[in-house]
């Protein structure tokens, strides 16, 4: 995965993630909203075969990179309960 950062301001970011597809960002997506901070988190894949995919996110005055950071960590943690669930 490659993330590139198109803008970015107090409050939001729009980033290009390159090689991801919907699998990730809707989940990135569910996560992200489920953040109190998050006001806005969406993500556009303009082509399936040649598009790049890009994710806006968008905070009450917190730093969405930490948002994006806390989503992750969320998804991580949720797939080692279910990985100890099947074991």
């Amino acid at each position: 995965m490659e993330v590139k950062v198109v803008e970015m301001g107090e409050n939001y970011l729009r980033l290009l993630v390159k090689g991801e597809d919907h699998t990730f960002l809707n989940l990135l997506q569910h996560y992200l909203l489920e953040d109190e901070d998050v006001v806005i988190a969406k993500y556009d894949i303009p082509h399936p075969l040649v598009g790049e995919p890009e994710l806006f996110v968008k905070t009450n005055k917190k730093s969405p990179i930490e948002a994006i950071k806390r989503a992750n960590e969320r998804i991580v943690e949720v797939c080692r309960e279910l990985i100890g669930k099947i074991e």
